[in-house]
């Protein structure tokens, strides 16, 4: 596993857990596993099991392949992934109309790069 793969791991789960507005001892405490270790997941300083991936994205009500996306990162930068995964992160706590403002938003920046 590459460290941007790691990163993005880590950065996945960070973003889901603030999604759901819990804090890393209440996950934890839901996952039974440590606030120290769930720390050191979001940090990327290990790599989560894949029961603990299946738990978190239980205790997170999100599907574990959010965890896993990694293979479409190819070798996109630290900083990237994180905005990704903040934006994805906005996007969820959107309600249904502001939801379709964002994508128009974002399809009209998308028309712009070309």
């Amino acid at each position: 596993m590459t460290n941007a793969q790691r990163e993005q791991i880590a950065a996945a789960i960070r973003a889901a857990r603030r999604s759901k507005g819990l804090t890393q001892e209440a996950l934890a405490d839901r996952i039974n596993r440590t606030p120290a270790s769930l720390s050191n997941l979001e940090r990327a300083q290990a790599i989560p099991s894949l029961e603990t991936l299946l738990l978190i994205a239980e205790a997170l009500s999100v599907p574990v392949t959010d965890f896993l996306e990694f293979a479409s990162i190819g070798r996109k930068s630290r900083s990237r992934i994180r905005e990704e995964s903040e934006i994805i992160d906005l996007i969820r706590s959107l309600s249904a109309e502001q939801l379709r403002i964002a994508r128009m938003q974002i399809e009209a920046l998308k028309s712009l790069k070309k």
